[in-house]
């Protein structure tokens, strides 16, 4: 899964503008057979905005908006759609169904928590942002980015997500494990392999070694 954060539209090559834009028509559209062979190509679209995130309307919150049928929605689910994805004024695609009185899609849509976050959760986001503005040097302050919010990593037993930073040539992976964020921060530029981090409810940590990754039949 990608979190795409950049807000400047001018930041994008013009040929993943044009095949970001062309994925969010169809979505906005309600295209649904298009939509999913266009994720057949690029399954990481599914939880993507339209570059520059004006609206922050993922493939879901057009379905919700649309009053989609039930095997639509079931099918981006099973493509991975986080039920806890925001819009930018802050709505779920449940709201957004609610507000639309789609009333058959309110049971579906409703997040379903698999794993739960360390709590307190607003804490151990805190510190994972904290983690990212730092690591990052002055790419943030050039470039406006959405820091991604954590409570997608609740959705599955093994959701793993890349943000990718404009000015940095790379960017972070995390992951959920026990109750610790696992973050992998990397470019193109680095001679090794990035440098890991491990983030609590207490604070962020980097790693002196590059840890293994367990097993996802092995998650607790």
């Amino acid at each position: 899964m990608e979190w795409d954060g950049l807000t400047d539209r001018d930041r994008y090559g013009d040929w993943y503008l044009k095949d970001r834009d062309r994925f969010s028509d169809l979505a906005r559209d309600a295209d649904w057979a298009g939509l999913f062979g266009a994720l057949e190509s690029n399954p990481q679209y599914v939880n993507l905005a339209r570059p520059g995130n004006r609206s922050g309307f993922a493939p879901l919150h057009q379905a919700a908006w649309h009053g989609a049928g039930i095997a639509v929605v079931s099918r981006l689910i099973a493509h991975g759609a986080w039920r806890t994805q925001r819009t930018r004024d802050g709505r779920r695609p449940v709201d957004i169904a609610r507000e639309r009185g789609h009333t058959h899609l309110l049971e579906l849509l409703e997040p379903v928590t698999v794993r739960q976050l360390p709590s307190p959760s607003d804490a151990l986001e805190h510190h994972f942002h904290a983690l990212l503005r730092e690591r990052t040097g002055s790419c943030f302050d050039e470039i406006e980015h959405l820091l991604p919010p954590l409570s997608p990593l609740t959705e599955g037993l093994d959701v793993r997500v890349f943000f990718r930073v404009a000015g940095m040539m790379g960017g972070f992976h995390y992951r959920l494990h026990a109750d610790i964020v696992h973050v992998h921060g990397s470019s193109r530029m680095d001679a090794d392999n990035g440098d890991y981090y491990h983030v609590t409810p207490d604070n962020w940590t980097m790693l002196p070694y590059s840890p293994r990754p367990p097993h996802p039949w092995s998650l607790p």
